[in-house]
């Protein structure tokens, strides 16, 4: 269940190495061609290709969202676009979220720049935005991505019946007391 209270954020999130800021129209060429690689849509839930208009349309969708929020990822130094990363189906009352849409931009993977921006996120999630709940969902063979958010402190939670190319796993993460 999701609120219609406006959610009043800040218009970026800054860390050491990396700046999250609300994608833009502008950005739209950019994430479709990072989403549509085949070494990305193999982990996403709708592997097919994606073309312009459906992208722009779901764009359109989600900035009538208030509960969603897609961030890019830029280099603190020289804004230079790295990926995206996105909080969605928040609900104020429970206190919850989803985290998810996390892509590297080609040659960022395994920089630690996209771990460094969803370590941001979180703590955004759980400090400016007092969510208790981070959910996500990952392909179970999905390893290298199941063992970078166990890192950031995500424990399964469950995980699909049928063992199978799409089968899914969810994690959490809990708000420290």
């Amino acid at each position: 269940m999701t609120t219609s209270t406006t959610i009043k954020i800040k218009p970026e999130i800054k860390t050491a190495n990396v700046r999250l800021r609300l994608l833009a129209a502008d950005d739209l060429a950019m994430t479709l061609a990072w989403r549509n690689r085949d070494e990305v849509r193999q982990w996403l839930g709708n592997a097919a290709e994606l073309a312009m208009p459906a992208h722009q349309a779901w764009f359109r969708a989600h900035q009538a969202l208030d509960n969603a929020f897609m961030f890019i990822v830029e280099d603190a130094f020289t804004a230079a676009p790295l990926g995206q990363v996105s909080i969605y189906e928040i609900d104020r009352e429970m206190g919850t979220a989803e985290v998810g849409r996390f892509i590297a931009a080609p040659g960022v993977s395994g920089k630690g720049l996209i771990r460094e921006a969803i370590a941001a996120l979180i703590n955004f999630a759980f400090d400016e935005m007092n969510l208790n709940e981070l959910l996500l969902l990952v392909m179970a063979h999905n390893h290298r991505a199941i063992k970078l958010y166990a890192s950031l402190g995500f424990i399964q939670i469950f995980a699909d019946a049928a063992q199978d190319a799409t089968s899914m796993i969810t994690m959490t993460l809990k708000k420290s007391a």
